[in-house]
């Protein structure tokens, strides 16, 4: 491979790349997305409930574990 194909493939797998990671959304961090999970999860109990369907239970459960294990994080009791 001559010095000028490679350069010009390293630069296609640059523009690959780029297309590919201006589609990648940020990661949350952890307290994000258990709030956002917490959120889920309270919206899937509500509408349960509302439609008077089974399962309101559970993810009112799911929630209140998650905000306990929010609220440990945040007072720094859990350890990796």
């Amino acid at each position: 491979m001559a010095e000028a194909d490679f350069w010009s493939w390293v630069s296609e797998e640059k523009r690959k790349l780029d297309t590919v990671l201006e589609g990648v959304e940020e990661v949350p961090d952890l307290l994000t997305y258990l709030e956002r999970e917490i959120q889920v999860a309270k919206d899937a109990a509500f509408s349960l409930s509302i439609r008077g369907e089974n399962g309101a239970e559970y993810w009112r459960g799911y929630a209140d574990a998650l905000e306990d294990l929010m609220k440990k994080i945040q007072r720094r009791e859990v350890r990796a």
